[in-house]
C-alpha cells in the first residue's frame, strides 16, 4: 500500500531539462544557472548549475505553472514558462541558445500542454496535430476525424448536429463564400487548430438566423511563409478527366492564392457553398430573400445528380498594408453545365378517390458567374474600426427541360398524357455592400456598433413554354380531346433593400450588462412576368391571365433589449424585441393595393452552464419571422408545368416561430471519449403551407396560405469511446425527427405528421500502416395523413459503408471503400438496393514523396443510382436520377512548398 501510493505521488511530479549553449562559439555553457519560481507565489521551488556539457535538470517538481530562468554572468537571461498537467509533466527544452548580455529580450517562450479538444471562451477549439489522418490528407479528411464534426459527399459541414455556416482560413474567407475550395485543398498537415463559434449574422433577415455557426482554420506560421500548393491531373483518356491547380503564397500578412478547377465527373462539384447554385427543373424563377440574396430556384431538381461538367478559377488575395489598414480581395469565375435525367411516380391520395403519375425528366443546363469581393478594414484610432466590403455578382443561365408525365389509375390504366418542353434563358447582377462601425471604450465591456447593408439586384429571363395533352379512352390515344400551349415568357425582376442596426452595449457591473438594439429594414420588389401566345407565327398575343406587374414595398422597425449576466462557470440573458412591419402590395396592372401592418413583440433567452472547459450545456429560447417571398405574393398563375400550376397569394402574412434548443457535450480529452446531444423543437404559426386544388384530370392549383400550429422537433445523441489508446473506437448515435404540417386539400385541412428514427454506429480501427471504418445506418420513417390513411405507408433505409487505408512498401498506399444501400417500402421499380464501390492505388515519388501517381476506380461494380423518398401533402413521391456511373482515372499529382519537405510527416517507411 505504501508502495503505491509513492508511486501515485511521483506521478504528479514533473521535470524540466535542458542544454544551454554559447549564442556566439555555439558551445555548451558551464555553471549556468537555472531557476523554476511558482507564478501564483513568486517562490523559488527549484534550482540546478549545468555541467560540463551545458545540461541541466530540475527534477521531481510538484506539478503547476512556473517560470524557468537560464542566466551565466557572460550572457542575458533567458525565460520559459511551463504550463505542467498530469497528462504532460515532462519538458525538455532541447538547446537553449541565451543572447548576448546587452541585448534586449522581447520574447517568451510558452510551454503548454493542448488537449485535443478544448474550449477557449465560447470558442470550441481542435487541436489538428492530435488527430492522425492519412499522407497527404486534405482538411476535409481531418474534418472527418474530429469529434462532433461531420461531413457529406457534397462538403457541407455540420458541428454538433448544426450546420456550419461559413468557413474561414486564419479569419478571412478562402476564395469568397464556398468553402470546400479550403476544405478540399488546403493541406491538413498545414493546420494547427480548427475553432468552431458562433458569431452574429450581419445579413440576418427580419426572422432569420441571428447567428451563425463558424470554422476558422488556424494554419501553422510554417505554412505561412514562403509557398505551398499542387498541381494534379487525372484521365481515362476516352470520357472523364479532372483537372486542379492550388498555389498559395504567404509572406508576413500577405496571402496570394490562385485556384482553378476543371472536370467533366462528379468532383465537378455542384455542392453545398457553391455561390453559383441553380435550381434543375422546369423554368427557372428568381428569389431575392431578406439576406438580399439573388438565386434561380425551380418546383424541386434534380440537385446534384446527372453528368456534370465545371470549370472554376479564382484569385484571392488579402494583405496588412499598414499597422491600421487591411484590404482583402478575391474573385472567382465558373462555368457550369449539367445533363440530368430522372424518373418519378407518385402517389395521390384524395378523400374520394387515388391515382398515379409517372414522370420523365430530361434537363440539360448551363450557367456562367463572375464574383467580384473587396473587404477593407482600416483603424481609424485605437478604440475605432471601419469595415468595408463591397461584394458583386454576374450571373448567366441556360437551360432545357423536356419531361414527360403520365396520369394512371389504380389499376395502371393510363388516362392522359402530358409532355413539356421548357426553355430558359437569364443573366442578372447582384450588388451587396456592408459597411461595419465597432466603437469601443475605455470600460472593455462597453460597446457601440453600427451596421449598414445595401442591396441591388436586377435579372431577367426570356423562355418559351410549350405543352401538349394527349388523351386515351380504352387505351386508344384521341388528340382532338388534347390542348395545346405555346408561349414566350419574359420577367423582370428588381429589388433594392437597406439595412441598417445600431447596438449599444452598456455594462452595470463586472457580471451584468444591458445591450440595446435598433433596426431598420426597408425593401422594394419589383417583378413584371409577361406571357405572350404564338399566334399567326409569331409570339404576339398577351395573354393576359398569365401577365402581371406588381410590387412589394416593406419597412420595419424594431427596437430591442437584452439582459446579459456572465460569471466563470455560467451565463444567461434574456429580453425581447418589438417589432412593426408595414406591407403594401400593388398590383400595377390593376391598380389594386394590399396594406399589412404587423406588430410583434419577438422574446427570447438563453442559458449556458460550463461544468469544465471541455464540458458544456446550453439552452436557448428564440422567436423569429419569416416574411414572404416576391414569388409567394403576385398574384399571377406560374404555369410552367401545366400540370401544377402555382399561384401568388398578395394577402400572405409574415410567420412567427417559437424555437427552443437545448444542447450537451463533453469531451475527456485524456481518454477520447464524448458525448454530443441535442434537442431542438419548433411551433410556427402563420406558416407558409399549401392550398391545393385538383381538378377531375388530376392536375392540381397550388396557393400559399397562412395556417396555424406546425411542429417539428428533433433530438440526437451521439458519443465515442476509444480503445487500446484509440487504435480502435466506437462511435454510436441516435436520432428522432417529427414533423407535423397543415395543407389544404380541395379545401379540407390535412395534417401530414412525419416520424422519423435513425440509429447508426461507426467502427474505427487506427494503426501505423492501417485505417479501416465501418458504420451502419437505420433510418425509418412513419408518415400519416388525417384525409387518407392509404398514403401512410412506412419506408426504410439502410446503409452500410466500410472504407480502408493500408500503406504498403516501397512507398504504396491502397485506399477503398463501398457502400451498400437497401431501400425497401417503396414503390414498385424503387426498391433498388446497390453498392457502390472505389478504389484507388497510390506510388510516391521523388526524395519527398511529392509526385503522386495514383490509378482509381470510381463505381467498379456500375450500380449508381440515385434514389429519394418524400411524403407532403397528400403526395408520396419515388424518384431516381441519373448519375455518373463506372469509371477508371490515372492521375498524377505534385505536391510542392518552399521548405522543400515531403508533404506529411506521417508516410514513414
Amino acid at each position: 500500500m505504501i508502495s503505491l501510493i509513492a508511486c501515485q505521488a511521483y506521478a504528479q511530479k514533473m521535470n524540466i531539462a535542458g542544454t544551454v549553449i554559447d549564442t556566439v562559439a555555439k558551445a555548451p555553457v558551464k555553471n549556468a544557472l537555472a531557476t523554476a519560481v511558482r507564478i501564483k507565489d513568486s517562490i523559488l521551488i527549484s534550482f540546478a548549475r549545468t555541467d560540463a556539457n551545458g545540461r541541466f535538470e530540475l527534477k521531481d517538481l510538484t506539478i503547476d505553472t512556473v517560470q524557468v530562468t537560464v542566466s551565466s554572468p557572460r550572457f542575458g537571461d533567458q525565460s520559459f514558462y511551463v504550463f505542467g498537467s498530469p497528462a504532460n509533466k515532462d519538458f525538455d527544452f532541447g538547446k537553449i541558445v541565451l543572447p548576448p548580455k546587452s541585448q534586449q529580450l522581447n520574447e517568451v517562450i510558452i510551454y503548454a500542454f493542448k488537449d485535443p479538444v478544448y474550449y477557449k471562451g465560447d470558442t470550441l477549439v481542435y487541436t489538428a496535430d492530435s488527430f492522425k489522418v492519412k499522407p497527404n490528407a486534405t482538411v476535409e479528411d481531418l474534418l472527418k476525424k474530429l469529434p462532433g464534426i461531420k461531413v457529406d459527399a457534397q462538403g457541407k459541414i455540420t458541428s454538433q448536429g448544426k450546420e456550419v455556416s461559413q468557413v474561414l482560413v486564419d479569419g478571412d474567407e478562402f476564395f469568397g463564400a464556398d468553402p470546400t475550395v479550403a476544405t478540399k485543398n488546403l493541406a491538413a498537415n498545414g493546420v494547427e487548430s480548427v475553432q468552431v463559434y458562433e458569431k452574429k449574422n450581419d445579413n440576418a433577415t427580419e426572422g432569420g438566423e441571428e447567428t451563425i455557426q463558424v470554422m476558422d482554420l488556424k494554419m501553422k506560421e510554417d505554412a505561412k511563409k514562403g509557398y505551398f500548393g499542387k498541381v494534379s491531373g487525372a484521365s481515362d483518356f476516352q470520357n472523364f478527366h479532372e483537372g486542379e491547380l492550388l498555389a498559395n503564397k504567404f509572406k508576413g500578412s500577405q496571402k496570394i492564392s490562385v485556384f482553378a478547377l476543371g472536370s467533366n465527373t462528379p468532383r465537378s462539384g455542384f455542392g453545398w457553398g457553391d455561390m453559383y447554385k441553380y435550381g434543375l427543373d422546369n423554368e427557372m424563377n428568381k428569389e431575392s430573400d431578406d439576406e438580399g440574396n439573388t438565386y434561380w430556384y425551380g418546383n424541386g431538381g434534380d440537385g446534384a445528380n446527372g453528368i456534370p461538367q465545371t470549370f472554376k478559377t479564382g484569385i484571392y488575395y488579402n494583405d496588412r498594408l499598414s499597422k491600421k489598414t487591411k484590404l482583402g480581395f478575391n474573385y472567382s469565375y465558373n462555368n457550369n453545365q449539367l445533363r440530368a435525367s430522372g424518373s418519378t411516380k407518385s402517389q395521390f391520395f384524395l378523400s374520394d378517390t387515388s391515382y398515379v403519375t409517372e414522370n420523365e425528366t430530361n434537363n440539360n443546363q448551363k450557367t456562367n458567374s463572375h464574383s467580384l469581393n473587396f473587404s477593407i478594414s482600416q483603424t481609424l484610432d485605437s478604440l475605432t474600426d471601419l469595415v468595408i466590403e463591397p461584394k458583386f455578382k454576374l450571373n448567366e443561365l441556360d437551360q432545357t427541360n423536356f419531361q414527360t408525365t403520365k396520369f394512371l389509375t389504380t389499376s395502371d390504366t393510363l388516362s392522359h398524357q402530358t409532355d413539356i418542353l421548357n426553355t430558359n434563358k437569364a443573366e442578372g447582377y447582384n450588388i451587396n455592400t456592408i459597411a461595419k462601425l465597432t466603437r469601443r471604450f475605455k470600460n472593455r465591456d462597453r460597446l457601440l456598433r453600427a451596421n449598414y447593408n445595401f442591396i441591388l439586384s436586377d435579372d431577367r429571363s426570356k423562355g418559351l413554354l410549350k405543352s401538349h395533352n394527349t388523351f386515351y379512352t380504352d387505351s386508344i390515344a384521341n388528340d382532338t380531346l388534347g390542348n395545346v400551349i405555346d408561349q414566350q415568357k419574359t420577367n423582370a425582376s428588381n429589388s433594392q433593400t437597406h439595412n441598417a442596426t445600431v447596438t449599444y452595449t452598456e455594462p452595470l457591473s463586472k457580471k451584468i450588462k444591458l445591450e440595446f438594439e435598433y433596426n431598420f429594414n426597408y425593401n422594394i420588389g419589383l417583378q413584371d412576368k409577361k406571357a405572350q401566345n404564338y399566334i399567326n407565327g409569331e409570339y404576339s398575343a398577351y395573354d393576359p391571365d398569365l401577365t402581371n406587374n406588381f410590387k412589394n414595398t416593406k419597412s420595419t422597425n424594431r427596437f430591442g433589449t437584452k439582459f446579459i449576466y456572465e460569471v466563470k462557470k455560467q451565463s444567461f440573458n434574456f429580453g425581447a424585441k418589438v417589432r412593426n412591419v408595414s406591407i403594401v402590395n400593388s398590383n400595377l396592372i390593376t391598380d389594386q393595393q394590399i396594406k399589412q401592418s404587423v406588430n410583434n413583440v419577438l422574446p427570447f433567452m438563453g442559458y449556458m452552464y460550463k461544468f469544465s472547459d471541455n464540458s458544456r450545456y446550453h439552452l436557448r429560447y428564440t422567436t423569429n419571422s419569416n416574411q414572404p417571398s416576391i414569388n409567394q405574393l403576385q398574384p399571377v398563375p406560374d404555369n410552367s408545368n401545366p400540370n401544377q400550376v402555382r399561384l401568388g397569394n398578395p394577402r400572405l402574412l409574415p410567420t412567427f416561430s417559437h424555437n427552443i434548443n437545448m444542447s450537451f457535450n463533453s469531451y475527456k480529452p485524456i481518454s477520447g471519449k464524448y458525448i454530443w446531444s441535442s434537442i431542438n423543437f419548433t411551433a410556427t404559426d402563420n406558416a407558409f403551407a399549401n392550398a391545393i386544388v385538383y381538378d377531375s384530370l388530376g392536375r392540381t392549383i397550388t396557393q400559399t396560405v397562412n395556417v396555424d400550429g406546425n411542429y417539428n422537433g428533433n433530438a440526437y445523441v451521439g458519443g465515442g469511446i476509444p480503445f487500446f489508446s484509440r487504435m480502435l473506437e466506437l462511435n454510436p448515435s441516435i436520432s428522432a425527427n417529427y414533423n407535423s404540417y397543415s395543407s389544404f386539400i380541395n379545401g379540407k385541412k390535412n395534417i401530414t405528421e412525419t416520424i422519423n428514427t435513425n440509429a447508426s454506429i461507426d467502427i474505427g480501427i487506427n494503426l501505423d500502416t492501417l485505417e479501416f471504418r465501418f458504420s451502419y445506418n437505420y433510418d425509418y420513417n412513419i408518415p400519416r395523413s388525417t384525409l387518407s390513411n392509404a398514403s401512410n405507408k412506412p419506408y426504410s433505409q439502410q446503409q452500410l459503408r466500410a472504407n480502408l487505408t493500408l500503406r504498403l512498401p516501397f512507398k504504396m498506399m491502397l485506399e477503398t471503400d463501398a457502400e451498400y444501400n437497401i431501400n425497401s417500402q417503396r414503390a414498385a421499380g424503387y426498391n433498388i438496393n446497390y453498392v457502390l464501390w472505389n478504389a484507388s492505388l497510390s506510388k510516391m515519388f521523388l526524395k519527398n514523396d511529392n509526385l503522386i501517381l495514383t490509378i482509381s476506380g470510381n463505381d467498379i461494380l456500375n450500380q449508381n443510382i440515385s434514389t429519394q423518398r418524400t411524403v407532403q401533402d397528400n403526395v408520396i413521391t419515388d424518384s431516381k436520377t441519373n448519375i455518373i456511373s463506372r469509371y477508371f482515372l490515372l492521375r498524377l499529382t505534385y505536391k510542392f512548398n518552399s521548405t522543400k519537405t515531403k508533404d506529411s510527416d506521417e508516410f514513414d517507411f
